[in-house]
């Protein structure tokens, strides 16, 4: 094909798509213009949750390539051509969060793009698939002529390997998974990070572990002051074999009640260290307090080694052990990986998550209790951990 001829076809499909100028009907009927865009930030791996249930959590990308404004009705994942998660209406809108503006949103300006959180729950005994497709329903506004607005998108693989089991790193009764997976969208599943050119899901399935007293309360005196906190400076256990990659030991405490003005991308999670764990693992253990460090990089630690001591540093607003496991030995330039705690007690759920921070006696809700083996809490349980 003459190149003018290459040139002047492309620019007629553009003009299709951009006016909404009808195509010939002799088109490949297997070729439509699509006005939005899709791909999955990364594939989904499966992870045997608290529930009974395997959950695939990840994320889609959308842009809208139209210069219309999208309003997306519907978007399904498909496996095999099967629906096995549809989200629609407000369930869409909680779950979609345009890039560029604070609220969540179905509609799409033109050139807009979007994330969209997904979260396929499979029996535990039912196949996993090997790949998902989606389908996405929109309309137009503009509406545009001869442009498809029920299409599917972004065939992604799943993997297949199993999630890394792990032991607690905390000990004792009353740990609350706060931001945990897999569906909510939270401070920890709703992070899309844009670092170094590209978007990572780091904290996918990452925990924030506060604790919760005997009588139900976070902290016992003024809530800015670290002292309040009975659980402030618990030892932090590995969680794992593996050698010491990272360190960080010299981050100031927050005060509580407040993050930090100002803090950069390196310091976000305080003082803290990073274990290689093998098989393209490295697990993330931080805010912890300063100077508490006892370990040093490139040192070989053993499971139930003390790591360091629960703290409130770099950007936290209340004494807390983040943990989450992730792709690279870069805090935030990785991909979430999920992984399973060898052995705890799911004492029930926690009804009012904020309520407690402004301190208020926690309510736990007696759903889902029991010992658990091998499997990943799920966000807001409350969670019992061998040893005191």
């Amino acid at each position: 094909m003459p190149r003018r001829l290459l040139l002047s076809l492309v620019s007629s499909l553009l003009l299709t798509l951009a006016l909404g100028v009808p195509l010939a009907s002799a088109a490949v009927e297997r070729e439509q213009l699509t006005p939005v865009i899709g791909n999955a930030i990364s594939e989904p791996e499966p992870v045997l949750a608290s529930n009974g249930r395997r959950e695939l959590a990840y994320e889609l990308q959308l842009i809208n390539r139209s210069q219309s404004v999208v309003t997306v009705r519907s978007l399904e994942a498909l496996a095999g051509g099967k629906v096995v998660q549809k989200l629609t209406g407000a369930a869409l809108e909680t779950q979609m969060a345009p890039y560029g503006q604070p609220q969540h949103s179905v509609k799409l300006k033109p050139g807009q793009g979007a994330y969209v959180l997904m979260d396929v729950s499979l029996a535990q005994k039912k196949k996993v698939p090997a790949e998902l497709t989606h389908r996405i329903a929109l309309t137009m506004q503009p509406k545009q002529a001869a442009v498809a607005t029920n299409y599917e998108l972004a065939p992604i693989k799943v993997g297949r390997r199993e999630a890394i089991v792990v032991a607690p790193p905390l000990r004792g009764p009353g740990w609350v998974v706060a931001n945990g997976c897999c569906a909510e969208f939270n401070a920890h599943r709703g992070t899309v990070l844009p670092v170094n050119g590209a978007a990572h899901v780091a904290e996918r399935f990452a925990i924030d572990f506060v604790q919760i007293d005997p009588l139900g309360r976070l902290f016992n005196g003024p809530l800015d002051q670290l002292t309040s906190y009975p659980y402030f400076g618990d030892e932090v256990h590995s969680a794992t074999a593996g050698k010491v990659v990272g360190v960080l030991d010299n981050v100031p405490e927050t005060t509580p009640g407040s993050f930090p003005p100002a803090i950069t991308a390196e310091k976000a999670g305080g003082n803290h260290v990073v274990v290689a764990i093998g098989g393209g693992r490295y697990a993330f253990y931080a805010h912890l307090q300063p100077g508490s460090v006892r370990v040093k990089v490139g040192q070989k630690v053993k499971v139930g080694q003390t790591l360091g001591l629960l703290g409130n540093s770099g950007n936290s607003d209340a004494p807390h052990l983040h943990f989450h496991i992730m792709s690279t030995p870069h805090p935030l330039e990785a991909n979430g990986l999920p992984y399973r705690f060898s052995n705890f007690t799911v004492e029930g759920t926690l009804a009012n998550t904020a309520g407690i921070q402004e301190g208020e006696i926690a309510k736990v809700v007696p759903t889902e209790r029991g010992v658990r083996h091998a499997e990943l809490p799920l966000t807001n349980q409350v969670l019992a951990f061998p040893g005191s």
